[in-house]
């Protein structure tokens, strides 16, 4: 318990520097060192309290948060083009790396699927109406990649009854957060800018891929009572 808030209390400090740094102008350069430290924090947490994992399954994750990472550091150059199709494109990669160690653990539950069908075809819509006519010849690309976020919620949300419920909250909260910041940065890329959208960006970002990694870890547990005190650092 002891090292676990440890580490906690370091993620989120860490993550509250590089809002602060994102928002400061004059320090922003300084988020080369705080926006690519939120990934490999995870990366060294998860590897040290992996160890009940199969190889083959930590390297998933690993390599998951390493594209998350570099994608990151891609996206530090705002002002090109170039970097953020690039930084979208390992985003992807790593939504497709998550839910390829998800996909074992969902359950096809119809009475579930529907709502969640029914919900996801209302947003994008709403979300479709909003940016379509700024996306030119971008609407492919850019609709390959919100599916792809859909369907990453959509393996969170079929995780229900296949795994501990905590392993299953935090990961389907860490994925909706995850969600909340892609819709932020498709909005305020495609449609408007939107005020304070770097502070909601990082925030729901950060905290998702905390939640996302924490849950995973969570599966291995032999007890949803006491999933902190097994994750040591």
């Amino acid at each position: 318990m002891k090292f676990f808030k440890v580490f906690i209390i370091i993620f989120l400090a860490n993550l509250s520097l590089d809002i602060y740094f994102n928002n400061t102008k004059e320090l922003y350069e300084y988020r080369i060192i705080t926006k690519p430290l939120i990934t490999i924090l995870l990366a060294i947490f998860f590897y040290v309290n992996s160890q009940m994992m199969l190889f083959r399954q930590r390297l998933i994750i690993l390599g998951a948060l390493a594209t998350l990472c570099i994608g990151d550091i891609l996206l530090l150059e705002e002002k090109s083009f170039y970097s953020f199709i690039m930084g979208l494109v390992l985003f992807l990669a790593s939504m497709l790396l998550y839910s390829l160690y998800f996909y074992k653990q969902i359950r096809y539950d119809i009475d579930r699927l529907i709502p969640f069908l029914a919900v996801s075809l209302l947003l994008s819509l709403s979300l479709i109406y909003l940016i379509y006519d700024k996306l030119d010849n971008l609407l492919i690309p850019v609709m390959i990649y919100f599916i792809t976020v859909l369907n990453f919620l959509k393996i969170g949300y079929l995780r229900y009854k296949s795994v501990n419920t905590k392993s299953y909250r935090l990961v389907f909260l860490g994925v909706s957060c995850f969600t909340v910041a892609q819709i932020v940065i498709g909005l305020n890329q495609f449609y408007q800018a939107l005020p304070y959208k770097d502070v909601y960006i990082m925030l729901f970002y950060g905290t998702s891929q905390l939640l996302i990694i924490l849950g995973i870890l969570a599966v291995n547990c032999h007890t949803t009572e006491h999933t902190e005190d097994t994750l040591l650092l």
